[in-house]
């Protein structure tokens, strides 16, 4: 008898601790294909709130952190893609994801400009944030700049990329690691910034 209740209380504990861990680390507004993972590490913010502004294909694996943001926002990620741990993917316009693209670690995706570049407005933002969270109002952000990013099907994104608001990266198209990406890409392009190494003797 009491064997059956530990057992009992054991199951219970675990659900309850798997409800948990899933209500912290990946909000329920958002809409998951099938076969679909979000791991562990994942995070899901929609702030915007409704399902249809975070949707996730079919067989796509997310490790990084997705979020809308109070006032807008729209994230639509396809099949078959990867998000690896670190990447954030963060939208107050729209960001669009096609198929078969691979996103590495640690890349940034942002199509917003999260804050004005007045020093009184931007510090009015970042104390309305912290004190009363994200405002619902796109007119509460004066000086804040956004415009949607489209990553077309079967690119790779490497290590350490930044995407800015705007871009749009064409089909196939490769991004090396590190670039930081401010223009438009074509199609089966690959991309990298110049980098011109200094080396002086010890």
């Amino acid at each position: 008898m009491l064997k059956n209740i530990k057992f009992k209380f054991f199951k219970w504990m675990l659900r309850e601790l798997e409800n948990t861990r899933r209500e912290i680390n990946h909000t329920r507004e958002c809409t998951i294909g099938n076969s679909t993972t979000l791991a562990a590490e994942a995070k899901v913010e929609n702030l915007a709130r409704g399902k249809e502004r975070v949707v996730i294909g079919n067989n796509t694996y997310i490790r990084g952190h997705l979020l809308t943001y109070g006032h807008g926002g729209k994230i639509n990620i396809g099949d078959w893609c990867y998000v690896g741990e670190g990447t954030k993917i963060w939208s107050m316009d729209s960001i669009s994801i096609g198929n078969r693209v691979l996103i590495s670690h640690n890349v940034n995706i942002h199509d917003g400009t999260a804050h004005s570049p007045i020093p009184d407005e931007r510090h009015a933002q970042f104390k309305a944030i912290i004190t009363s969270g994200h405002p619902k109002n796109v007119d509460a952000l004066p000086g804040i700049k956004s415009k949607a990013i489209i990553i077309e099907d079967d690119v790779w994104i490497n290590f350490g990329v930044t995407v800015l608001r705007g871009v749009r990266i064409g089909k196939g198209s490769i991004i090396a690691a590190g670039a930081i990406v401010t223009q438009d890409i074509p199609p089966g392009t690959i991309f990298m910034n110049k980098v011109t190494p200094v080396i002086y003797e010890v």
